[in-house]
């Protein structure tokens, strides 16, 4: 038998991955010269050492994952007062509660989950940037994930408001 996933899976998935481009990243960058930041035509403006983007990106991950993980138990234990659903009345009545509690998890663990895993391609392209001569990402690729990711998320945001929150 198959058992669901559970809500928090997906958060967690996505640090692991996370965490381990970083890790692989720590072993792939120069010790110095590493690409800290690109303009819009792939090229980088701000250089750094391997520890001082390795901190970045932990303080990055972390704070994206303790936030994710905040408003995962926010929304799985604390109060709703100030969690905002379309048709409120329909999904605070005490008989659908825990539903609502259930289904916003599941989103929260989704959304932070893919967030932190599209975040495993900035180790992986700053990599990629130290290889090449004269240090630049691949403009293309890049602009393509980032237009994936708006578009991800206005269609989620979509599929919420418009179908996923709907009285029964």
């Amino acid at each position: 038998m198959i058992r669901a996933v559970r809500p928090w899976f997906p958060l967690l998935a996505g640090s692991v991955f996370y965490a381990f481009a970083l890790v692989w990243a720590a072993g792939e960058l120069p010790e110095d010269g590493v690409p800290l930041h690109f303009d819009p035509t792939g090229a980088p403006t701000a250089f750094g050492s391997r520890a001082w983007f390795l901190t970045l990106g932990t303080l990055f991950g972390l704070l994206v994952a303790g936030i994710g993980a905040g408003l995962y138990r926010l929304v799985a234990t604390g109060s709703l007062a100030r969690v905002s659903v379309p048709h409120r009345d329909y999904w605070t009545a005490p008989q659908r509660i825990g539903r609502l509690r259930r289904m916003l998890a599941e989103d929260m663990g989704r959304t932070f989950g893919a967030t932190l895993f599209l975040l495993t391609v900035v180790p992986v392209t700053a990599v990629y940037a130290t290889r090449t001569d004269p240090p630049r990402l691949p403009v293309g690729p890049v602009w393509v994930v980032l237009a994936l990711l708006v578009a991800g998320i206005v269609g989620y945001c979509l599929y919420l408001a418009r179908y996923r929150y709907r009285p029964a």
